[in-house]
C-alpha cells in the first residue's frame, strides 16, 4: 500500500495540514484529489505514468517497510539514494527558476536526511535533456516528498515516531505552497504537444529510476 498516485494529484487550492495524523484516510485522499481539467499536462501526466504507479505499489509498501525498526535504516538509505541523485541530476536545469525556490527545497531536505545514499542502489538518475524534462522529473521526485506526509500519518497511527523519519515532511508547513509553485510552473513551460510530451518522458523516467532505487536495485 504505498498509493503514490494521489501524492502527485494535490489540490493546487489546499494546504495539507502537517498534523495528518489527524485526519483519517478518506479525508487525506479528498484534500489529496486533484482538480485540474481533462487534457491538460497534468492529467496527461497522471496517465502517463499510472502503470508505473501501480507497479511501484505493488513492489513497495513503504508504510510497512519504515515500521519495521530493522529494515528501517536500509529504507531510509535508498530514499536517501532516490532524494540526493534527483536534486544533484535536476539542479542544473531548475535552480534559474526562481519561484521553485530549488536551492531551498534541496537544503531542506539535506537537513533531515540522517543517512547517507545506499549504496547498493547508488545509481545516477536520469540526466534531463531540457528544462521541461527536468520539471517532469521533479513532479515524480516532489510527488513522492508530498506522499511522505500520508506516510508519517500512517506511521503515527501504528505509534511509529523516530527522529530518522523526519525526511518524510522535510518542508513543514510549507509543503502544500511548495507543491502548488511546482505545478504552476510545469504548467507554465508544458503547453502544447511537445512540451507536454517532454514533460511526461522526464516523469517516466524518473519513475523508472524511484522504482529502481526504492525497491533495492532491482527490477
Amino acid at each position: 500500500m504505498y498509493r503514490w498516485r494521489q501524492h502527485f494529484t494535490a489540490d493546487k487550492g489546499e494546504e495539507v495540514s502537517t498534523h495528518s495524523a489527524q485526519l483519517t484516510e478518506q479525508e487525506m485522499l479528498l484534500v489529496l484529489q486533484p482538480q485540474t481539467e481533462h487534457g491538460s499536462v497534468l492529467t496527461a501526466l497522471r496517465e502517463a505514468t499510472a502503470e508505473q504507479h501501480r507497479k511501484l505499489e505493488e513492489r513497495f509498501d513503504a508504510v510497512s517497510e519504515l515500521a519495521d525498526m530493522h529494515r528501517r535504516p536500509q529504507v531510509i538509505a535508498r530514499y536517501a539514494a532516490f532524494y540526493s541523485s534527483a536534486f544533484a541530476a535536476l539542479g542544473p536545469e531548475l535552480e534559474p527558476l526562481h519561484e521553485l525556490r530549488f536551492k531551498h527545497r534541496r537544503q531542506a531536505w539535506e537537513a533531515v536526511n540522517m543517512l547517507q545514499a545506499s549504496a547498493d542502489c547508488a545509481t545516477g538518475f536520469p540526466a534531463p535533456a531540457d528544462l521541461r524534462e527536468a520539471l517532469g522529473s521533479f513532479y515524480v521526485v516532489e510527488g513522492s516528498i508530498l506522499g511522505g506526509r500520508f506516510i508519517q500519518a500512517q506511521l503515527k497511527k501504528q505509534d511509529v515516531e523516530a527522529a530518522e523519519l523526519a525526511f518524510l515532511n522535510p518542508y513543514g508547513t510549507a509543503g502544500g505552497s511548495m507543491w502548488r509553485s511546482l505545478l504552476s510552473a510545469i504548467e507554465e513551460h508544458g503547453s502544447g504537444d511537445l512540451g507536454i510530451a517532454a514533460i511526461c518522458r522526464g516523469a517516466t523516467r524518473a519513475f523508472d529510476h524511484a522504482e529502481f532505487v526504492l525497491c533495492g536495485g532491482t527490477k
